[in-house]
């Protein structure tokens, strides 16, 4: 079960990462966030399973930080406050 999750969230990122091109900010976002999630699942069954996998475990250590690091870079930049008010 591990690795079918752990694949499925690599597909959840891929995905993400396709709507991000297509300029579907929203749903990459989603994407990303479920694959996140797929990822704190495998990290939680390989830490409480009888033999610890460091391998699987520092797999998805780096499948989790370069996933926020893909939702870090594609934020929108923001605008600072005087700009909006000048666009009103």
């Amino acid at each position: 079960m591990t690795t079918w999750t752990l694949w499925l969230g690599a597909l959840l990122v891929v995905g993400g990462s396709a709507a991000q091109i297509t300029h579907q900010a929203t749903a990459a976002r989603a994407l990303w966030l479920f694959a996140v999630l797929a990822f704190a699942a495998v990290a939680v069954g390989a830490v409480t399973a009888t033999e610890v996998s460091l391998p699987l475990l520092l797999a998805v250590v780096i499948a989790i930080v370069a996933t926020v690091a893909l939702v870090a870079v594609t934020n929108e930049p923001k605008k600072p406050a005087v700009v909006r008010r000048g666009a009103k």
